[in-house]
């Protein structure tokens, strides 16, 4: 077997293998084994790429190989995994190997790829097994995958997803009788769904506690099964999107964050579930928008982001349009004047409006009565729906409530049995004569009747029971300070967590934070064995602090098997809390302590392993240490906020201990957006205080010599490669660390220095961060430096991203309008290809020659045609007069394409409907296409007319405007087929053929 052969093909073979054993379900007793040595080539697969990563040339491979053993070793495993494979079952072997016809393999060049079929073919020889690799469908859905991926790892970084996931899981477990389908069975709602015409958006009022958030569940998980339902069919289902605002949300929640959040909704629902996503695409605004953002790791601007869900909405993949539900507006700080909130308020504002313009959007708003006022303001846009318990609701809930299976509920049972003169009845009336209109509050009432230890009879405390909220609060409260003086401590820590933490806690990490600290007086760090449990720790908290249910673990915070998370019973009482926070017993300090305490003191040596890139330690360890995972993560953030010294000081003797580094620096953001491996080889305590924006503590380690302004940035890896890693000032910008940024830029930080081609200043505009490319060019940032890789200039990055504000900036520091990178292409170019119409006006009103030509002949018209942006085509149409046969030769990129406006933007504007465009394909190569025969001269290159290409793509809408404009059916220039032989033999379905047929065939009759 020779290297340039056998073992590429092998590698890529155990690649799959590998990913199939990993993916499989249900797996048979007789593949068990097979699986077993599948999963043993991840060893020998490591060995090769490690060992071939190094060493230059076949040669060198080649010895390496031999040196290790490597080949006869994975042929080994191979002929172990046909022994195994049972020969009477038929195709079980094919299920192993023909599943390579949807493996991921890597992004590969047309070369590659026929090198990749050789290859395969002479393994299939040399190991006697079928592959049958379609290489062409390969190479046709490899990219398209691969940038899929990557667009969703990006919005995942940049979205509150997992946090919506489990509020929608939790509130089906809400959805109880009496309380789930009064929204979702409404003849309102129904109505305002299925109406065609632009509509106003649906208001879902209600008193606090009327079950709202419930029953806007119920309405996403019937939208949601719907479109499960018509996923594999012609007529598909609404979209549906939603964002729940709550209060850990409120601490890091801006507009784009929602937006991004409900765009990942949107891709997931297109590529995930029953979905194939082979066959998904995501909307090409989607697209066009990932296209410079994945690269950079920017957030969009907002106004980017509304644009690309609305057009989003309004794509073919959602012929019945979107809906949109955001919940507890009335949560929104709309009375905090501070530049975050209003910035936050206007944000939402701004989208909502924009919005509520597009007809295949249904808006639909949540939030208590007397509210929309801040967002929406004329009531003529909004269609208000009184959300209230009835009374008929209220029996049923509450029946349901006092029937449960709970021992409280049987307690409860047996005493109104006893009573003369009182029945369950009677009880139901009482409360909902009290309930206003709500379900909570008469169920917080009833927590009160269930209450074993009361002194009262049931008549004596229906008599008294709290008419409000804030009354049933205040009355848990005083019960809670009236506890034996441990217990009342540690549900005053409970709550005080439950408030301060940035995210919602596990049952486990509460157990050990409340646990753990001043009420641990063993001085003992928490393990599984000697927590206090979650059930005592709720019942200390009054009933203000609950558990919700059926919420997967993720595998890194909570316990294996999966843990519910604590919550406060209703958003009302973060709201009293967070008027009345002397009642709170800790304050953020007090859980920054803590959390480095809790960090100091776990034993890190076992976590620490060989295997440093599994996840095995994190899911491991968060069994044995639970709250360390939270600890490790957030930290910083409350050390930042306490603003004390005591704990600048213990985050200081943190940041020195290098047996801690690790963990700290394992739960850092890592991409191409943000840090990669060689900035954390060479990180320090001091990166991570910039990445929290810890300014003090930062200032303190570079005066005590443990950080440095400008320090090395070369690094030698394990292998010997010798790789930079970015400077504190690019950690500062990358992190958003504004504090540390403008400390670093005054106290003379490198400004045009390049770490993997980018300067800081590249970076703050990747970041669209305004502020801090003002304060480099203040402080001798060159606006005309250029990348090492690409020579492109801050102007460039300005230009892909749309940032008018930033590039007036640069232009007004001295930055050349007409300068052009290693191809030649302009700023022009750039705003063409991404789309940026505003910017693009710009940079030609002051100066940018819109003709200018770069490598190939490229011109802002062509990149802009390619990439399928109509407005920017439009526009540059109508600047001035292109040449026919330059117009007509732009036509085939948007054809194949499917960019139907483009082309007809190009055919208004006197391109030729019958032009023949060199495709790229060859005659030989038409066979393995799987659409033809191969005849004539090989590599005889095909010229197809836009009807050939639009043909073979079976595009039925872009034929028909084709014919519209006289292309030929009848041409046969792009092989030996018409257009008509082109769709039989075409890629589409057979109905797609079909119809194509019917529309060739019509349009002869009919022009004949």
């Amino acid at each position: 077997m020779e290297l340039a052969t056998g073992i590429p093909a092998l590698v890529h073979t155990a690649k799959a293998l590998i990913i199939y054993a990993n993916d499989i379900k249900n797996t048979p007793k007789e593949w068990e084994e097979i699986l077993a040595h599948i999963r043993s080539l991840k060893y020998l697969l490591e060995k090769y790429e490690s060992g071939h990563k190094g060493l230059h040339g076949e040669a060198g491979a080649s010895r390496y190989l031999d040196d290790i053993n490597l080949r006869p070793r994975m042929e080994e495993v191979f002929a172990e995994i046909e022994k195994k494979i049972p020969q009477k079952r038929d195709g079980m072997k094919g299920k192993v190997y023909h599943w390579l016809k949807r493996a991921e393999w890597p992004v590969i060049s047309k070369k590659d790829a026929k090198d990749l079929q050789d290859n395969l073919h002479k393994l299939e020889t040399e190991l006697g097994i079928a592959i049958n690799v379609d290489i062409e469908y390969v190479s046709r859905t490899v990219l398209e995958r691969a940038r899929a991926n990557e667009i969703l790892e990006w919005l995942k970084g940049h979205s509150f997803g997992s946090e919506q996931s489990e509020m929608q899981s939790d509130l089906q477990t809400k959805m109880t009788a009496g309380t789930g389908t009064h929204l979702l069975q409404s003849k309102e709602l129904k109505e305002w769904l299925t109406d065609s015409e632009p509509s106003k958006a649906f208001w879902c009022r209600g008193v606090r506690g009327a079950g709202k958030s419930t029953q806007i569940s119920a309405v996403i998980c019937n939208l949601e099964s719907k479109w499960r339902e018509g996923v594999h069919s012609k007529e598909r289902a609404m979209g549906c999107t939603y964002f729940y605002i709550t209060p850990n949300c409120l601490k890091d929640l801006t507009a784009s964050k929602i937006i991004i959040t409900l765009l990942l909704q949107l891709l997931n629902q297109v590529a995930g579930g029953d979905s194939d996503p082979n066959k998904a695409s995501f909307p090409q605004a989607i697209i066009d928008l990932a296209g410079p953002s994945v690269r950079s790791g920017r957030i969009p601007l907002r106004q980017e982001l509304t644009k690309a869900f609305i057009e989003s909405a309004e794509c073919q993949q959602f012929p019945n349009g979107v809906f949109l539900a955001i919940d507890n507006l009335h949560l929104l700080p709309v009375q905090d004047r501070s530049d975050r909130a209003t910035d936050l308020i206007e944000g939402i504002y701004e989208f909502l409006t924009e919005v509520q313009r597009s007809a295949k959007i249904k808006l639909l708003l949540c939030s208590g009565n007397a509210y929309m006022n801040h967002f929406l303001g004329d009531t003529e846009d909004i269609k208000p729906f009184e959300l209230a318990a009835t009374p008929q609701d209220l029996k049923v809930y509450m029946n349901h409530k006092i029937e449960g299976e709970d021992p409280k509920a049987r307690r409860f049972r047996a005493d109104l049995r006893q009573e003369e003169g009182l029945t369950k009845e009677m009880v139901i009336e009482e409360l909902i004569a009290k309930s206003d209109k709500s379900f909570l509050l008469p169920a917080l009432q009833m927590k009160e009747l269930f209450n074993s230890s009361r002194a009262s009879s049931i008549s004596d405390v229906l008599k008294s029971l709290p008419p409000t909220f804030l009354d049933i609060y205040q009355a848990d409260l005083s019960k809670i300070r009236d506890l034996q003086p441990e217990e009342s401590l540690r549900a005053k820590i409970a709550i005080s967590w439950a408030y301060f933490a940035r995210r919602n806690l596990s049952a486990y990490e509460l157990e050990c934070a409340v646990s753990f600290g001043r009420a641990n007086h063993g001085g003992n760090l928490p393990r599984r064995t000697n927590t206090i449990k979650i059930d005592k720790i709720l019942d200390w908290c009054q009933g203000l602090l609950i558990l919700s249910e059926d919420v997967e673990s993720n595998g890194e915070d909570l316990i294996l098997g999966g843990s519910g998370r604590v919550q406060f019973v209703h958003s009302t009482v973060y709201e009293l809390l967070r008027d009345q926070l002397d009642i709170i017993q800790r304050i953020e300090g007090d859980i920054a302590r803590e959390c480095i305490t809790y960090i100091n003191e776990t034993d890190l040596t076992e976590i620490v392993s060989d295997d440093v890139s599994s996840r095995g330690w994190r899911e491991a360890k968060a069994r044995k240490y639970g709250l360390l995972s939270y600890s490790a993560e957030m930290w910083g953030f409350h050390a930042n906020r306490a603003n004390n010294s005591e704990i600048d000081d213990l985050a200081l003797q943190l940041l020195q201990q290098e047996s801690k580094l690790e963990i700290l620096l394992d739960k850092l953001p890592k991409g191409v957006s943000t840090y990669g491996e060689a900035d954390l080889l060479n990180a320090t305590g001091f990166h991570v205080a910039i990445h929290f924006n810890y300014l003090r503590v930062a200032k303190l380690m570079v005066d005590k010599g443990l950080g440095q302004i400008n320090p090395e940035t070369t690094v030698q890896t394990f292998e010997g490669d010798i790789i930079e890693s970015k400077t504190p000032l690019m950690w500062a910008i990358i992190s958003d660390a504004r504090d540390v940024s403008e400390w670093l830029i005054q106290t003379g930080a490198n400004l045009n220095i390049k770490i993997e081609n980018w300067s800081p200043l590249h970076w703050a505009i990747a970041k669209g961060k305004y502020y801090i490319a003002k304060l480099l060019l203040d402080n001798g940032a060159d606006p005309n430096l250029q990348t090492s890789d690409k020579n492109e200039t801050p102007l460039v990055f300005a230009a892909i991203l749309g940032l008018l504000d930033i590039s007036k900036l640069l232009v007004s520091y001295g930055a050349s309008i007409t300068a052009h990178d290693i191809e030649y292409m302009t700023v022009a170019h750039h705003a063409a290809r991404a789309g940026q119409l505003p910017f693009l006006q710009w940079a030609i009103d002051q100066g940018c020659d819109p003709q200018a030509k770069a490598n190939g002949n490229t011109t802002a018209l062509s990149v802009a045609c390619y990439q399928g942006h109509t407005k920017v085509a439009s526009y540059l149409l109508k600047l001035q007069k292109y040449p026919a046969e330059e117009l007509s030769a732009l036509l085939d990129w948007p054809v194949q394409k499917g960019h139907i406006e483009v082309v007809c933007a190009l055919l208004v504007a006197g391109a030729d409907s019958n032009y023949p465009a060199h495709g790229g394909w060859v005659k030989n190569q038409r066979a393995s296409d799987g659409v033809g025969t191969s005849q004539g001269v090989d590599d005889e290159p095909c010229y197809w007319t836009p009807l050939q290409r639009a043909s073979r793509n079976c595009n039925i809408g872009m034929m028909q405007l084709l014919l519209n404009y006289g292309a030929s059916i009848s041409e046969k220039s792009g092989g030996e087929w018409d257009s008509k032989g082109w769709v039989k033999n075409s890629l589409g379905t057979e109905h797609q053929k079909q119809e194509g047929l019917e529309l060739l065939e019509r349009w002869e009759r009919d022009h004949s």
